[in-house]
């Protein structure tokens, strides 16, 4: 569960509306500033990590963060949540509920792998779109829930396998996590990515997010499929990046 003093009642509201992108993640910032948990300079951050990569998760969810360059605008590990009934354009997808995170240290790791457990469940973020009660969404997202990511089981015979370190020091982070969605699309190949005693398709941000990797986890790739070499590969690239690339 995430405790109530990373997410307290007081930092969701529902009803809200923004004609953009960055108007949804002005309001999540300016919470965040509110409530103690960054500067404002963190907030010129969370827009600047949006260019670099879309902080979209799918099922109407965007966690809008601050780019590793802003730590120092962090004063402790919070979140906030804004829910946007009506929608905002988020790129090519459309966000309804989005969530300023802003963490210490790898304290995001846990609190990325709690919230990916919760929101991989597509019937649970269509009510989150819906209600009308802020505190039904802290509820729901305060409490325990089952991680996307399946214990292990028997693996098929004509597996290609990799087993490493993770050496990007964003662990399996947002900005990794959408980069390996993005590199596994275009390949005819089934990726999953083992770690913890749990697997989850490499081309499911949700899972990802929900294995809680961090820098130096071992992780095991298995791919299948007429491209599994070079899947495999592109996601072994994105976890051995040591610039975080």
């Amino acid at each position: 569960m995430i405790p109530t003093e990373v997410l307290s009642a007081s930092a969701v509201v529902v009803g809200a509306t923004a004609a953009t992108r960055d108007e949804a993640i002005a309001q999540v910032g300016s919470m965040l500033v509110a409530h103690g948990v960054v500067t404002d300079e963190y907030v010129v951050a969370m827009r600047a990590r949006e260019e670099i990569v879309s902080t979209y998760l799918g099922n109407g969810i965007a966690l809008p963060h601050g780019t590793n360059e802003s730590k120092d605008a962090v004063r402790r590990t919070g979140l906030a949540v804004a829910q946007f009934p009506e929608g905002v354009p988020w790129g090519d997808e459309c966000a309804y509920v989005v969530i300023g995170l802003a963490a210490t240290s790898d304290e995001h790791i846990a609190v990325l792998s709690r919230l990916a457990s919760i929101l991989g469940d597509e019937a649970m973020c269509d009510q989150l779109r819906r209600t009308t009660d802020p505190l039904e969404i802290h509820r729901t997202l305060s409490a325990p829930g089952d991680n996307e990511s399946a214990p292990l089981d028997e693996r098929a015979a004509d597996e290609l396998t990799l087993e490493l370190l993770v050496a990007n020091p964003h662990g399996l982070h947002a900005r990794p996590a959408a980069r390996i969605v993005k590199g596994v699309r275009d390949f005819e190949a089934n990726v999953t990515i083992e770690a913890k005693g749990k697997r989850t398709s490499a081309a499911s941000i949700t899972g990802l997010l929900g294995l809680g990797v961090s820098t130096g986890d071992p992780v095991r790739l298995a791919a299948q499929g007429d491209d599994a070499r070079a899947a495999i590969d592109v996601v072994a690239g994105i976890l051995m990046a040591t610039g975080g690339e």
